[in-house]
């Protein structure tokens, strides 16, 4: 495996930390505001960060991988090898 390959890994295993502990604080927040304002509402908020915060991350995972090909394809075509 290349070292792009492999930083990418080790990346990609903080970024699965990072939305699990983002994850569990809005379950956190569904829990102690939903007595308060309600189980229906806050549902719909922390499932509307949910998706804004997953769906940022799902861009920054697309733009490792998409820089990860860009690279690759710039050392297949390097001449002299």
């Amino acid at each position: 495996m290349g070292m792009f390959a492999q930083s990418l890994g080790d990346h990609l295993k903080e970024i699965v930390w990072a939305l699990f502990l983002i994850f569990l604080f809005l379950g956190s927040l569904f829990l102690i505001f939903g007595r308060h304002l309600g189980y229906e509402t806050i549902i719909w908020i922390c499932l509307g960060f949910l998706v804004i915060v997953t769906a940022l991350f799902m861009m920054i995972i697309l733009g490792e991988l998409f820089w990860l090909g860009i690279v690759r394809v710039f050392k297949s075509l390097k001449p002299g090898d």
